[in-house]
């Protein structure tokens, strides 16, 4: 009877040993019943990462911190962690510590390397970079910030106390300034209402202009696309009209270059001077024989008779 309640309190405590440990790897998101394999890393400033945060591979949980240490060696900071063994934690990999301290959310990833690399085996090490410390980089630029606001503050002060001021001197150029647009904004309205009529006519004309407008593109505007067709056949005829121009100013500036160069009857009456003059001369000798003819016409009749002009 001894023996027994011995043996029921021996595989109580194994069976709460048990669950114990899957309730462990439970909660840290591990496999229940696969191994683990142990890592190691070092950082200048753990950032109040300690035992049992979670060890993350792209924000999954796939391990957790077994131990935070200091190491003699090099007075750096020894964290020792396990991982699942399904994870393929690989030659130039890195570690991070992320989260923040102060929330009491601290945690650290796992930034896996190449998949061409070789494992890292159990127990080995893999070097850590240090991620920026955002809470640590405002506390380092907080008084900066606090001096400039509070000289910002003080301008605003002083800008409300003499804006003030200005509005308290009834003779200032504020009030001067508010009390002519006071009375700018009053003739405004009294014209408003002088012409209220007037504009309410303007409107009316307005709106039967638009009314015509209506009417005349037609209900489904038939009109106005007719107009907008025979507006772009126009400018079709337009440019086909304009092409043809520029051919035929085409044409004129070859014939005028051929002219510039002498080529042709008339460039060589142009470029040639002497056959200009040579044909001059001709045109008088004909005109003076043409002269002398209707002055003596028998001069050059007298040999011809009737046989030979018939």
């Amino acid at each position: 009877m001894k023996h027994s309640n011995e043996l029921k309190v021996g595989l109580s405590i194994i069976t709460a040993a048990i669950i114990f440990i899957l309730g462990v790897r439970f909660f840290e998101d591990l496999p229940l019943f696969e191994t683990t394999y142990t890592l190691e890393t070092e950082f200048d400033n753990a950032a109040g990462l300690i035992a049992g945060n979670v060890v993350r591979v792209n924000g999954v949980g796939v391990g957790s911190i077994d131990d935070v240490y200091i190491n003699p060696e090099n007075n750096r900071v020894r964290v020792r962690f396990h991982v699942d063994r399904e994870v393929p934690v690989r030659q130039g990999s890195h570690t991070v510590v992320s989260g923040f301290d102060a929330l009491g959310v601290v945690r650290m990833d796992v930034v896996l390397g190449s998949a061409d690399s070789a494992k890292v085996p159990v127990g080995g090490f893999i070097p850590s970079r240090e991620q920026a410390d955002l809470l640590g980089s405002l506390s380092e630029k907080a008084p900066v910030l606090i001096d400039r606001m509070d000289g910002a503050l003080a301008q605003l002060t002083s800008v409300l106390e003499t804006t003030r001021s200005m509005l308290d001197d009834p003779d200032g150029d504020a009030r001067q300034a508010l009390a002519s647009m006071r009375g700018s904004v009053g003739t405004l309205d009294a014209m408003l209402r002088a012409e209220r009529d007037r504009i309410s006519s303007i409107l009316e004309e307005v709106d039967g202009i638009t009314s015509g407008l209506n009417r005349a593109m037609g209900p489904d505007g038939d009109s106005l696309a007719a107009t907008v067709a025979n507006m772009n056949a126009v400018m079709a005829r337009l440019d086909q009209t304009l092409l043809t121009l520029d051919a035929t100013a085409s044409g004129v500036n070859e014939l005028l270059d051929k002219v510039n160069r002498g080529e042709g009857t008339i460039g060589l009456l142009v470029n040639d001077p002497g056959l200009y003059h040579r044909t001059d001369s001709l045109l008088g000798s004909l005109d003076a024989l043409l002269v002398d003819f209707r002055a003596n016409p028998g001069r050059y009749l007298k040999e011809m008779r009737l046989v030979d002009l018939f």
